[in-house]
């Protein structure tokens, strides 16, 4: 049998004991009554007694009547006895004594006294010696009748009385029956009671075991354990507890929870024991703890759980874990694992940027090998061309034609030089061997020289030069950088343009800068050639049978923001190309580098 089944039958048994105890209790308590009674003889119920009080009051008044007749009584004498005749009367005439006065034959001689009553009463308020035979015979059947209805009373009185006898004795029995139930009872419930006595002392000691036993494990846990009951009072607040919160154990029982710590308090722990007080474990993680004196967190995990007594909630208890060594070495463990991704990363970038500087410098030592086969090809076969002649026809040419092959040659040469110097400019750039000597320049004069410069190379073409206000234009910038990047500039204009056209160059202030705009007919329509503009060794699709290797415009850039400026594709009407150079103006911006400084070139 179960637990549980053990514990209701150990109820069920004393409390069918008491019920069985109760009715036979009762039982006997109401047979008693019944027999009480039944033995108990009221006198307005013993009919005996009225026939004979009546029969007595019948013959006292034939005997007063007599004395009366021969003057031995008065008349308020007479009077007396009549009014008690006349009251026996009517008792035996009424209710339950009429109705037992028809079961004993006794109803006709009533019927005609009652008849005869007033006759009676004339004859007794007049009475004579000659009356009294008259008085007699009207009283004689009366007291006849009487005597038999008292003698046939007597015998039903006995009869009646051996059967209640009877009964009282059976019903004395079952008393008798009912009190060794009683005793029976009583003496199960006693047994009952003694081996429920030794049980319960078995079973306290049984729980005073598993109380130690408890006591012993809650003391010696390493988490902190509270217990409440349903209205927040601490009943359990073991050495952990105290350690964690600095409140002594017997300080806390029967205290509420907000009144021992506010960590109580915070929303998310109360609402956690007020879900476990409503039968809903719940845990928290992670929660800050502030102990008093100290400024650094603590950090708890937190479960919560119902304290049940059957289907009954008593309360909540409380597991408190103090997490912060682990927390702080899971962020140990998080920042050694970010750093290391970021080492990764980072490191992965770098060999994703050197790959692709690898491919990049393949793709450019294929484009520079096929750049610098074909434009070196060219002008080194004039060089050829002009001395082969120059040796096979020595003796036959004029000295006009000699220096007309010389000055072939010389030109031949000259590109030649150019096209290394460019090459050798962008090593210098890539290699940050490049000085920038900022100082307040007017680019004005920067692009008068620039257009002298130009004037052998224009073949007849014109170049215009707007100066936006007349007034000078004052950059902060290295003028013989600036000088380099407008004379690519210029010179790309009057290479890519249209031979006749002309090319324009519009000085304005734009705020904090000036601009330098270089604007010449042509067409670049391609997006994908407009973003790669700038690139180093990138030709466009106009460039096919013009001189050059394509490091004109990345110079230009380059150097434009090594000065803090830069090199633009403006938008501009169709049909042409503009390129503004933008520098810092002088009044807005300080000297970039003082005159001697280095300044590493950044691409």
């Amino acid at each position: 049998m179960s637990r549980r089944g053990r514990a209701m039958l150990g109820v069920a048994l004393p409390v069918l004991a008491i019920v069985i105890f109760v009715l036979l209790l009762a039982f006997s308590l109401m047979h008693l009554a019944r027999i009480e009674r039944d033995m108990r003889i009221e006198a307005t119920q013993n009919m005996l007694w009225v026939i004979s009080q009546a029969h007595i009051s019948s013959l006292r008044l034939g005997e007063t009547a007599a004395d009366g007749a021969a003057g031995k009584v008065d008349r308020a004498q007479m009077d007396l006895r009549h009014d008690v005749f006349l009251s026996r009367l009517a008792l035996l005439d009424d209710g339950p004594q009429r109705r037992r006065a028809e079961d004993l034959g006794l109803a006709d001689a009533l019927d005609t006294l009652r008849g005869n009553l007033p006759e009676l009463a004339t004859l007794l308020a007049s009475l004579a010696p000659d009356d009294l035979p008259q008085v007699r015979g009207i009283l004689g059947p009366y007291n006849t009748a009487l005597a038999k209805a008292a003698n046939r009373a007597m015998v039903a009185e006995w009869d009646e009385l051996g059967t209640t006898l009877d009964a009282s004795r059976a019903q004395l029995w079952q008393i008798i029956v009912s009190l060794i139930g009683i005793s029976l009872a009583g003496a199960v419930l006693c047994g009952h009671f003694l081996l429920a006595i030794r049980d319960a002392r078995h079973r306290t000691r049984l729980l005073d075991k598993e109380k130690a036993l408890s006591t012993l494990l809650i003391g010696s846990s390493g988490e902190g354990i509270v217990a409440v009951d349903t209205g927040r009072h601490c009943t359990v607040w073991n050495e952990a507890a105290e350690h964690l919160f600095g409140q002594c154990g017997a300080d806390t029982r029967g205290r509420a929870l907000a009144d021992i710590s506010g960590f109580f308090e915070v929303d998310a722990i109360s609402q956690m024991i007020e879900s476990a007080i409503a039968g809903r474990p719940a845990a928290l993680f992670d929660q800050p703890f502030f102990p008093s004196g100290q400024a650094a967190p603590l950090y708890l995990d937190l479960r919560c759980f119902s304290l049940r007594d059957g289907p009954r909630i008593m309360g909540a208890l409380l597991l408190i874990s103090d997490v912060t060594e682990r927390r702080e070495a899971q962020k140990e463990i998080a920042d050694h694992r970010d750093h290391l991704e970021q080492l990764v990363e980072a490191r992965t970038h770098e060999l994703d940027a050197a790959l692709m500087r690898e491919r990049a410098a393949a793709e450019l030592y294929r484009n520079f090998g096929t750049m610098i086969s074909h434009q070196f090809r060219t002008p080194l076969a004039i060089i050829d061309s002009a001395l082969h002649r120059l040796m096979r026809r020595r003796e036959q040419l004029t000295p006009a034609e000699v220096l007309e092959r010389g000055g072939n040659a010389r030109q031949a040469i000259a590109r030649l030089t150019r096209l290394v110097e460019s090459t050798l400019d962008a090593a210098r750039l890539d290699a940050g061997q490049v000085e920038v000597r900022s100082q307040p320049c007017d680019l004005n004069d920067i692009i008068a020289q620039v257009c002298s410069d130009q004037a052998s190379h224009m073949d007849g073409r014109t170049i215009l030069v707007e100066a936006g206000n007349g007034g000078p234009v004052i950059a902060c910038c290295d003028p013989v950088h600036v000088e380099n990047i407008l004379t690519n500039l210029v010179a790309n204009a009057l290479k890519y343009s249209p031979a006749g056209t002309p090319v324009s160059i519009t000085l304005s202030n734009d705020g904090a800068q000036v601009e330098c705009a270089v604007t010449n007919q042509g067409a670049l329509e391609n997006p994908a050639e407009q973003s790669r503009l700038f690139e180093r060794y990138f030709r466009g699709n106009n460039a096919e049978g013009l001189p050059g290797i394509g490091v004109g415009l990345y110079m230009a850039r380059i150097l434009a923001r090594l000065q803090g400026g830069d090199v633009l594709l403006r938008n501009h009407k169709a049909g042409t190309i503009r390129l503004a150079l933008r520098l810092p103006r002088a009044e807005h911006h300080p000297v970039a580098v003082k005159s001697g400084a280095f300044v590493k070139a950044q691409t």
